[in-house]
């Protein structure tokens, strides 16, 4: 039970944001995200003028938590959340261009045994240039955020 105590107390020191001279700096759970580098994996083909190229939007722009809400119940934490992620193509690509996801997550996490037990992420808003074809690449997006709040579950657990 402690290192549960102890595994929330990480928890809340890492969602809490963090102090900076600059008002635009990511908090520490935005910097955890960017971390786990949740666009890297994200490709998808664009067609134009009848040539269909293979374009990789796998380049972190941005990451910003609008809210988080966190509330423990024994031995049951539950986190929701609101934030939007932009990725971008590389500088080098034939085909420039990026997108933004807004999404809300939602996941049950048990306490003893350091697991989600439930876990809800929907994209509920799109832009940017590639911002139509982010229904094509929902699931990479929503595994990608997966497994970063997985990483990061573990990495708390391990404290």
């Amino acid at each position: 039970m402690r290192n549960c105590l102890g595994l929330l107390a990480a928890g809340v020191s890492l969602l809490q944001p963090c102090s900076f001279a600059n008002a635009q700096a990511p908090n520490a759970l935005e910097r955890a995200i960017g971390d786990a580098q949740p666009c890297r994996s994200l490709k998808t083909k664009v067609s134009s003028f009848g040539i269909s190229v293979e374009v990789g939007v796998d380049k972190l722009d941005s990451v910003k938590i609008e809210n988080l809400q966190l509330s423990v119940n024994g031995n049951t934490a539950e986190a929701s959340a609101r934030g939007t992620l932009a990725c971008k193509t590389s500088d080098e690509a034939l085909v420039e261009g990026g997108f933004s996801a807004t999404a809300e997550v939602r996941l049950k996490v048990d306490l003893t045994t350091c697991k989600m037990t439930e876990t809800s992420i929907e994209i509920v808003k799109t832009g940017g240039r590639f911002g139509d074809i982010v229904k094509e690449l929902e699931t990479e997006i929503t595994g990608a955020l997966r497994r970063s709040l997985t990483k990061n579950l573990v990495k708390l657990c391990q404290k």
